[in-house]
């Protein structure tokens, strides 16, 4: 809506210059015939004139601009479809916990929390409450929280996303979303210190088929003034909820106090879930100890209200959850310090969506934020069911970024550094349908946390009969993905006699998730799929041969199966598979200024998203134009200025670049901002063209900018400097003609 009335605003603008300078060349044509004509005419009667003429300039006015905005109006339309929701639920529980036994966790504490749902904050969405023995409580009207029903009003997140919960307490968050992204960050409290995620750390993860679960526990440790504390070291060990973390994996500290090491001190190391004791131990002369994951460091009668530091060491493989060194001073009757480490990166779970079993192995392809195959990425098997380890091996993914998995099991893979993108990919296997995620491309521009994300896949198999079922897939033996919009054509025929006769008009599908798409073959019988896509046949004759042929369309697809042909009983299931053969493409870019000379001091950004998240190579101009990036692909990309030459003006907005070959020929085909571009041709904005030189083509494109005081034609902030000339300008107008009406006069 906000987009619409800007263009409409636009479009109002600019039809008030056109009518103005209308208005006054109208106007000053008049009074010179008006002058020519006959000297003795009266002011007043220019001056009737002159409002006739701007009543009707003015009501000419009003009716293109209506016209306008009625045009905006009709040519954009914007529609609402609600469905009934059948999503997943998300349980958010708060376990409080006391440091130490002397003292009891108040019951009345608040806690604050803050939700955020596909990345972004969740502005008013309602929840229920249960207490600890699983009752449902109530929010009422005078501010109280019980199980009674009368005069009850419903949790609300506020529009920041803010909620609180007791300790013990569960929230319910109904029909959240299959495959919703979530995000659940605890705000500080006085006397507690987070522990579980580790303290500053967010709860993130996906919506699987089943919901999802998210536990934050809290230790309370009040202020007590002492002479002596109990300075307890812990080590926590992050792992995603419902996996057990076998590991043995031992972690070095230093402890230092009042500037000193605490050399040669005794420690008692304690099992930090069952309290119980598991033996006595000292520091080395450097104040070193060391511990395993779920074990802390005890160390007994330690002086309350001194400066202590504790530092962790690096341990290959593994991330620390927050800061290496922590300090402060010590306080009574606790001095808590804990330390969470991280291992897993993320994980990919495989199900089906009748939660059954079989050996079936089915493969995924891991792409880094390039999008390249990642190859060599270690990984574990999980159980998915009992949370353990399939076996004690560690792998990694092929050299084409492959690995599989089957069904209940889970990849997690391990020692990825957190702020790195990539993307999981299912390749489609014939005889199933993928239901989550609901897109072919599987989940895209994933960001490793410091929590684990495990990525649902859930599969359903075909149960139906009578189908023919025609899947294609790509095979790829570079690190380079191809394009997940290309699309590659099939002809299908049905037997009659001795030959084959194309089926026209006939129905196929293509299943998204629990949603399908309808479509129909055409004239010659031909229909088209992407990579990874199966197109399903339901309503075609029993009994009769068919054939299926794929017809070479794109250059960098090889047909590697011949042409299929089986009688229809039960199903048929077709599989075609092409080997990408990717050609190289060099982009080359320059900055010129309007008299197409080569300036220098530029930079620009190409990024892979339009989010402008990814960004893939960088640029600075120089007069001469030079190369930005050798061998890409074929796909589309986004430019973006971000450092003008000094005396010009900053490019606004981003450039859009489709890059795509045109179907058999492989002629390389430019789309920029939504317009296609022949062999060389631009606007105002850029110029292109595109070369064969050897093997590999080129993409040439220059860039122009305005210099500061330049007025460009179409919209951006010179529109505005336009509309402030042209009302200096009428003012003048005005002002020189009344001072001639009263000289007539």
């Amino acid at each position: 809506m906000h987009s619409l009335i800007v263009k409409i605003l636009k479009k109002l603008f600019l039809q008030v210059i056109q009518i103005q300078v209308l208005c006054f060349i109208t106007l000053g044509t008049l009074i010179q015939i008006k002058s020519n004509g006959n000297h003795h005419r009266k002011g007043h009667d220019i001056m009737n004139y002159i409002k006739r003429i701007s009543v009707l300039l003015l009501a000419a006015f009003c009716m293109v601009a209506g016209t306008q905005a009625i045009q905006a109006e009709e040519t954009t339309r914007v529609s609402f479809t609600n469905e009934e929701n059948k999503t997943p639920d998300l349980f958010i529980t708060k376990h409080v916990e006391s440091a130490d036994d002397r003292y009891e966790v108040p019951k009345d504490v608040a806690f604050k929390f803050v939700l955020k749902l596909n990345g972004k904050l969740a502005n008013k969405e309602q929840y229920r409450v249960f207490n600890e023995n699983g009752d449902e409580v109530y929010n009422h009207q005078d501010g109280t929280i019980s199980t009674e029903t009368t005069n009850k009003i419903p949790f609300m997140t506020d529009r920041n996303g803010n909620f609180t919960l007791y300790g013990g307490y569960t929230a319910k968050f109904e029909y959240v979303g299959n495959g919703v992204s979530y995000e659940i960050l605890e705000l500080p409290q006085e006397n507690f210190q987070q522990v579980s995620p580790a303290a500053g750390t967010s709860a993130i993860g996906t919506i699987k088929p089943d919901g999802a679960r998210v536990e934050f526990v809290n230790l309370y440790m009040p202020y007590v003034e002492q002479k002596t504390t109990d300075l307890i070291v812990t080590k926590h060990i992050s792992f995603p909820q419902g996996y057990v973390y076998d590991g043995e994996d031992s972690f070095h500290f230093t402890l230092k106090l009042e500037g000193k090491a605490y050399a040669d001190e005794a420690y008692t190391i304690k099992d930090s879930n069952t309290g119980e004791e598991v033996k006595e131990a000292r520091t080395d002369e450097n104040g070193r100890f060391t511990l395993k994951g779920g074990q802390s460091a005890v160390f007994k009668e330690v002086k309350a209200d001194v400066d202590y530091e504790v530092v962790e060491e690096n341990a290959e493989g593994w991330r620390v959850l927050g800061d290496v060194k922590q300090s402060g001073a010590t306080q009574a009757p606790v001095t808590a310090v804990q330390y969470t480490n991280a291992i897993a990166s993320f994980g990919v779970n495989k199900t089906m969506s009748d939660k059954s079993t079989s050996e079936e192995t089915f493969t995924f392809l891991l792409m880094d934020h390039m999008k390249k195959a990642w190859s060599n990425a270690k990984y574990v098997l999980y159980d998915s069911v009992s949370g353990k380890r399939v076996d004690n091996v560690t792998y990694t993914t092929d050299e084409n970024g492959h690995f599989t998995l089957k069904a209940n099991e889970t990849a997690m893979f391990l020692g990825i550094a957190p702020g790195t993108l990539y993307d999981v990919q299912e390749i489609v296997k014939p005889g199933y349908i993928q239901k989550t995620p609901v897109s072919n491309e599987g989940y895209e521009n994933k960001v490793v946390g410091d929590n684990v994300e495990i990525l649902p896949f859930v599969n359903e198999k075909m149960k139906e009969e009578g189908i023919l079922s025609v899947t294609k897939l790509i095979e790829n033996k570079t690190d380079e993905i191809p394009m997940d919009d290309i699309k590659f054509t099939f002809v299908l025929s049905r037997k009659n006699g001795d030959v084959y006769e194309a089926v026209k008009n006939a129905n196929y599908v293509i299943a998204l998730g629990d949603s399908e798409s309808t479509y129909k073959t055409n004239e010659a019988g031909e229909f088209q799929i992407k990579g990874n896509q199966t197109a399903l046949f339901r309503e075609l004759k029993q009994k009769e041969t068919y054939k299926v042929e794929e017809k070479q369309t794109n250059v960098e697809y090889t047909i590697k199966t011949e042409a299929q042909e089986e009688v229809l009983e039960k199903n048929i299931q077709f599989l075609y598979t092409n080997e990408y053969t990717p050609k190289a493409i060099d982009l080359y870019l320059k900055k010129a200024n309007r008299e197409k000379e080569g300036i220098a001091g530029a930079k620009f950004t190409l990024y892979r998203d339009k989010e402008l998240t990814n960004a893939i190579a960088s640029y600075e101009s120089e007069t001469e134009e030079k190369c930005m990036l050798e061998n890409v692909r074929a796909g589309t990309y986004y430019l973006k200025e971000t450092q003008s030459p000094k005396g010009y003006r900053l490019l606004e907005g981003v450039i859009k670049i489709e890059i795509t070959r045109e179907e058999g020929t492989g002629k390389l085909l430019v789309k920029i901002n939504e317009k296609e571009y022949g062999q060389s041709e631009g606007n105002e904005q850029i110029q292109i063209e595109t070369k064969k030189v050897g093997e590999n083509d080129e993409l040439h494109m220059v860039v122009y900018n305005d210099k500061h005081f330049w007025i460009p034609i179409t919209g951006g902030t010179g529109m505005y400097v336009l509309i402030g000339i042209a009302m200096i300008g009428s003012i003048g107008a005005l002002v020189a003609l009344r001072k001639k009406v009263k000289m007539e006069h």
